[in-house]
């Protein structure tokens, strides 16, 4: 958005990536939450040894963390959070009578939000860990075996949320693609996981208390990308509830605080 602001992009400019979407789903992973835990006696600043004040809980637990996941079960099918393209048109046209690329962007607001619902419908076996490639074969083997990420039973605990990507480098415009799909993706998303790509990782989003999911509850994670003239970050909470099914009232059971409030324990500067 920046390049497109001052003015360097033309309007018929391709722009790599086109486009992407970032995808979120409940994690359970004891070690994942300790680990996060455990960033709470390190120094705020390294360069200043011993002498730098420790990170705190707070900001351990209101930081989203990227990391390689082995010791974790992504309880459900991941869901999209929002989509940014690129570049941004303009429909208003300059003194030449042309469409300005700049002015495009000049008003474009990259906040988003979004609130989505794991209910016990999304739970799959097949995407194991949250990082790899969906595994049709265990989601077949746990489907015929009547079983799904956890028995229909057996509460789960929820130690926070993954945050994946699927990205569009390129896409072909429709009148060049004659019938062929002519687009280059990478994708960390476990339904589309690009094969073989080892250079991304997913974004934890640690709970500070971990929740107690009951058989047949439903998870609702709120995540917020926010930003000010210097900064963005995310803030999220999550709850849980019941089903509702059979026609039963919906029962709250358990909700998380706000995390990251303000930008006040992580932030990244524009």
């Amino acid at each position: 958005d920046g390049v497109q602001q001052c003015g360097v992009l033309k309007e018929n400019c391709v722009s790599i990536p086109q486009s992407y979407t970032s995808f979120i789903a409940p994690v359970s992973s004891a070690r994942l939450h300790s680990e996060a835990k455990n960033q709470a006696s390190l120094p705020i600043n390294s360069n200043e040894g011993p002498a730098s004040p420790s990170s705190g809980m707070q900001r351990a637990m209101e930081t989203p963390y990227v990391v390689r996941t082995h010791a974790a079960s992504q309880t459900h099918l991941e869901k999209g959070c929002w989509t940014f393209s690129h570049p941004h048109h303009s429909d208003v046209s300059n003194e030449s009578g042309e469409c300005s690329s700049a002015e495009a962007a000049r008003d474009i607001n990259n906040d988003r939000c979004a609130h989505l619902s794991f209910t016990d419908r999304d739970r799959n076996a097949g995407v194991g860990c949250g990082y790899g490639a969906f595994d049709t074969d265990v989601a077949s083997m746990s489907t015929a075996l009547g079983v799904t990420t956890s028995s229909k039973d057996t509460p789960i605990t929820i130690h926070g949320f993954l945050g994946s990507f699927h990205s569009v480098l390129y896409e072909s415009p429709p009148k060049l693609k004659k019938g062929k799909d002519r687009s280059s993706v990478i994708s960390i998303a476990p339904s589309t996981f690009s094969v073989g790509m080892f250079s991304w990782f997913p974004l934890y989003f640690p709970l500070k208390s971990p929740l107690l999911v009951p058989p047949g509850a439903t998870v609702n994670c709120s995540i917020w990308r926010r930003s000010d003239d210097g900064r963005v970050w995310y803030e999220w909470c999550a709850e849980v509830e019941s089903s509702g099914d059979y026609g039963e009232e919906r029962t709250l059971w358990s909700v998380s605080s706000m995390h990251n409030p303000g930008g006040r324990s992580y932030h990244v500067r524009l």
